[in-house]
């Protein structure tokens, strides 16, 4: 990956509509040139795809939570994983070290509809805690990253 790969992606990731025609202009491509790379990023994964951030506040889920679970390892993992696949409302799940065993980025219409996930959460085999914090303001959100530009990417 060079510096005009880094920029490319640069552009795509402010807006992934940019057209090849505006971002050959920017890094001084042609148009097949820049549909060339962007085919190259992707089957190399580092595109993994193209999408679409909508806001819950305008499409009405503007509750925001963050649920730690811990489970019981000898039979919780394989339910939690299948629960999180199967609710649009769960958007992020991580498994992390330290007291909790996964973080679940959820969002929800309102704080009903939270309790209501909470307690069907709860209910999944081997979960055996949770603490929910509800986020009050989103103050950075950048879902893409962008590699250093003194550094080569190598996978």
């Amino acid at each position: 990956m060079d510096a005009t790969d880094r920029r490319i992606l640069e552009i795509l990731s402010e807006n992934a509509n940019a057209t090849s025609t505006e971002i050959g202009q920017q890094v001084n491509l042609s148009i097949p040139a820049v549909n060339k790379r962007i085919q190259r990023l992707q089957k190399e994964k580092i595109i993994r795809r193209f999408t679409v951030l909508t806001d819950g506040k305008k499409i009405g889920k503007p509750i925001m939570a963050y649920i730690l679970v811990v489970l019981r390892y000898s039979d919780g993992a394989e339910a939690i994983q299948e629960y999180i696949h199967q609710d649009p409302d769960v958007l992020e799940c991580y498994a992390v070290t330290g007291e909790y065993d996964y973080i679940l980025k959820v969002c929800a219409r309102d704080v009903e509809a939270l309790e209501e996930k909470l307690l069907h959460l709860k209910r999944q085999k081997g979960v055996v805690k949770s603490h929910t914090m509800l986020s009050l303001q989103e103050h950075k959100f950048e879902p893409t990253i962008l590699p250093d530009e003194e550094e080569d990417c190598h996978e």
